[in-house]
């Protein structure tokens, strides 16, 4: 039998991950864009991220190490609309074939396009934040494969504002569009019929209805080329997630703009998603300096369709209010692939590496909207390592997300739509009337579509 390994002791921090101005979820809501995607990350990669990206990688480790990490993202968004956290973890290889591993953090916050009054029957701000535990362990089956298993517990705060066309919702009808609004004609998009909603829930229990099970592997195909594939579940393992919270209502300028306070619940159903990154030594006869990296990514992304909002309670009695609105999100399963070189890690004072990728398109152009940006992309990461000691290293990645200006004139939000339903005595058989309860029979999302995504990620490893 063979002497036992090491003990490893593997520590991540990842430090106020937060999105540095307008923001939003395109398929995977809270996930840091770079994981996988980065330089020095993957699946088959050993790495503090491993614990929740792939936990049987971790066991390719063989250092102990303490590793500390800042990541900052930041979305630019351009829309030209037409009318009609901290994060702690510690990796414990216990006997020679089974690595532990716990990990806390919290994800870079999404946030939704805020204060642009054209946009308001789509949004009008708010925002994600995820605050995840994790654990798990990692097992070598043989020398050629691993396979590991964790569990994260993610606590959802959930933040939505958006306006609802109060005289739309009323088709020609006596309090509709052609209904008063402060001495005019109420018409579509009228600034005095808009009533504003604020949603603020969360996770009720996230051991409970938050937790994911990442499942994988890591085997060696031939010597110095090794595949790893993971899965990961939607929270809860189960078909929706149920945030709770509480709402505040702004009635309508031309109905006295009293403010109202309810109880609020969101069904929203998350995705579930696949990594998987094949790694390779190349340039052999040369003494092996090099790693190639490929790899990829399947986001569920398509049972994100929507945000299921109820509000309910007591002052909401008598006040003609919905109770039960959808708010669309359109998306659809994304492919994301990229490859690229780095340095193998032999001890050098200075290593680089570098990614490039594509990821499909999240949504189809016709529903594009101010809640959802997310064409296909091009991606571009680099990164570069400092030894400043043998013990002490100095990480530091940038990565790119270029999504190409999408430009919209047929766009699935209709409010022609809500009034032809609304006048036919809602027959839910006809094609307005199911765009009214998909949600999409609101002021119409037509326009231009730009946006660019910047990641930064700062790390110290210490390892002895």
């Amino acid at each position: 039998m063979g002497q036992p390994r090491r003990a490893t002791v593997i520590t991540a921090m990842v430090i106020g991950t937060t999105a540095l101005g307008v923001g939003l979820a395109a398929a995977s809501p809270g996930n840091d864009p770079t994981a996988g995607r980065a330089v020095f990350t993957g699946a088959a990669t050993p790495h503090a991220s491993s614990i929740v990206l792939n936990p049987a990688a971790l066991g390719l480790g063989t250092l102990n190490e303490v590793y500390v990490a800042a990541v900052a993202v930041l979305d630019q968004i351009a829309i030209n609309r037409r009318d009609l956290d901290p994060d702690t973890g510690a990796v414990y290889h216990a006997l020679e074939r089974v690595t532990l591993g716990i990990t806390a953090r919290t994800l870079a916050a999404d946030q939704f396009v805020a204060d642009r009054g054209a946009l308001r029957y789509h949004t009008l701000g708010g925002g994600q934040r995820d605050y995840q535990l994790a654990a798990g362990f990692g097992f070598r089956a043989s020398g050629r494969f691993h396979f590991g298993f964790s569990v994260t517990f993610d606590w959802t705060k959930l933040k939505l504002s958006y306006a609802r066309d109060s005289a739309l919702d009323g088709g020609h009808g006596g309090r509709g569009i052609d209904s008063d609004c402060l001495g005019t004609r109420c018409g579509i998009e009228n600034p005095a019929a808009a009533e504003r909603y604020d949603v603020d829930v969360e996770q009720a229990s996230p051991i409970k209805g938050g937790y994911i099970v990442n499942l994988g592997f890591v085997v060696r195909v031939v010597k110095d080329l090794w595949l790893g594939v993971a899965y990961h579940t939607p929270p809860g393992g189960s078909v929706q997630s149920e945030l709770t919270g509480a709402a505040t209502i702004t009635k309508a300028l031309r109905d006295g703009g009293d403010v109202l306070h309810s109880d609020a619940t969101v069904y929203v159903s998350y995705p579930a998603s696949i990594d998987v990154e094949a790694r390779s030594r190349i340039f052999g006869s040369r003494g092996a300096d090099l790693e190639l990296h490929v790899g990829g990514r399947w986001t569920d992304s398509s049972r994100l369709y929507a945000y299921d909002v109820r509000v309910y309670g007591r002052e909401l009695l008598d006040k003609n209010l919905p109770e039960w609105t959808m708010r669309p999100r359109g998306l659809h399963d994304t492919f994301a692939l990229w490859g690229g070189v780095e340095q193998f890690d032999a001890g050098e004072r200075v290593r680089f590496g570098a990614r490039v990728g594509v990821e499909s398109a999240g949504v189809s152009p016709s529903k594009t909207s101010p809640m959802t940006i997310a064409p296909a992309s091009l991606t571009v990461d680099v990164a570069a390592q400092l030894r400043i000691s043998p013990r002490l290293v100095l990480q530091g990645g940038y990565g790119l997300q270029y999504f190409p200006t999408v430009d919209v004139t047929s766009s699935a939000y209709d409010p022609r739509d809500r009034i032809a339903c609304v006048d036919g005595g809602y027959d839910y058989s006809t094609e307005a009337c199911s765009a009214v309860r998909d949600g999409y029979a609101i002021p119409t999302a037509a326009g231009a579509y730009g946006r660019l995504t910047h990641a930064l990620r700062v790390a110290v490893r210490y390892a002895w």
